[in-house]
């Protein structure tokens, strides 16, 4: 082999390896956004246990003024307490969401409405783990802007 054709071949195989990088990277935004669609449609219909399915076993949701929730338990927990607060409307606004192997790193913008019509606006960074092909938040935390 010449060295024109082991170029050539490096060429090919990093241009291989880099659409299926970006291909790879489209699936887990898809993926993320539509765990983020399942989370506020199971909000928004007060199910705090179907919340906490998308969340791996061992995750962490870690709030602002409250304990960090460990387990799937602990979170259906900590959610229903937001369900029950008055929340109406949900939306998260992806910013940013960056991957490697089984991780996944999303941030945002998350907007909350009370009954009352208050709002609430606060930032988040999620950690998305893959678990048996499917993606799941992992390690959840935000504050208020």
């Amino acid at each position: 082999m010449n060295a024109l054709q082991k170029i050539l071949g490096i060429g090919i195989v990093t241009g291989i390896s880099l659409y299926g990088t970006e291909a790879r990277s489209d699936d887990v935004r898809a993926a993320v956004d539509a765990g983020n669609r399942a989370f506020i449609a199971a909000f928004l219909r007060g199910d705090s246990r179907s919340v906490a399915e998308l969340y791996t076993e061992d995750a962490q949701v870690i709030a602002p003024g409250a304990p960090v929730a460990r387990g799937r338990s602990a979170i259906a927990a900590a959610w229903q307490k937001s369900i029950e607060s008055g929340v109406k409307s949900l939306t998260l606004d992806t910013t940013d969401v960056e991957s490697s192997g089984d991780l996944a790193v999303e941030t945002g913008i998350v907007r909350l409405v009370a009954k009352d019509d208050g709002s609430t606006e606060g930032r988040y960074v999620v950690v998305w783990k893959r678990v048996k092909d499917t993606w799941k938040l992992h390690r959840d935390i935000w504050n208020a802007q």
